[in-house]
């Protein structure tokens, strides 16, 4: 998997907020966790959240695409050939 991929997914990944608020609620409710404790999971969760968009954006490749698929793969590599073939 390529780099620009792998840093991808894994941004994506860590964006979790519901499922953590969810649970950090819980918490709250059951008085696992103090106040000052939720509030820092809740910036957290809000944090993390609004910081996926820009970064995930920054791994756009030089053209402006989004991370390719393989068939977008496959054509460029197919147009590549045709212009080293080409006399």
């Amino acid at each position: 998997m390529p780099r620009r991929e792998a840093w991808a997914i894994g941004m994506l990944m860590n964006t979790r907020g519901l499922m953590e608020l969810v649970v950090v609620n819980i918490g709250l409710d059951l008085g696992v966790i103090p106040h000052s404790v939720f509030f820092m999971l809740v910036l957290m969760a809000v944090v993390t959240t609004y910081m996926t968009a820009p970064l995930v954006r920054t791994l756009r490749d030089e053209s402006g695409a989004w991370l390719e698929t393989p068939a977008v793969a496959r054509v460029k590599w197919q147009t590549a050939q045709r212009q080293t073939a080409a006399p």
